[in-house]
């Protein structure tokens, strides 16, 4: 495991880690103004196909303060549900990681839809 992770040229230090997930708070804009990345882990059984498996969710919290003068985050995260099934491989997780980050943000020429400003922003559906 990695303690410390600098994503964006942020460095998240690691506040603390167990066996279900891990908290890294960055706080170049002060401690009252953190961001952090939380990562968890846990087991499900699918409520529909009664298949159990590993969800794992991925998020970010930036604090700021708001209009009220209050300290509030915006957050975003995202939630992998892998099934426990041999033929779920690790590449097809990769795979529809990029697929998704690629909708967003359009990094590729052709298959980036560039829609992050349309569905984050705007809440266009």
């Amino acid at each position: 495991m990695n303690n410390d992770i600098t994503v964006s040229g942020l460095a998240f230090k690691l506040i603390y880690s167990d066996k279900t997930g891990s908290l890294r708070r960055e706080t170049s804009r002060g401690t009252s103004l953190p961001t952090e990345l939380l990562i968890k882990h846990e087991d499900y059984v699918d409520s529909k196909t009664k298949v159990p498996g590993v969800r794992t969710l991925v998020r970010l919290d930036y604090y700021m303060t708001m209009t009220d003068g209050v300290i509030r985050p915006v957050s975003l995260y995202v939630v992998c549900s892998k099934p426990s099934d041999p033929l779920v491989t690790s590449g097809i997780v990769t795979s529809l990681e990029a697929m998704l980050v690629n909708l967003l943000h359009g990094i590729t020429n052709t298959s980036g839809l560039d829609l992050e400003g349309e569905i984050l922003s705007n809440g266009e559906q």
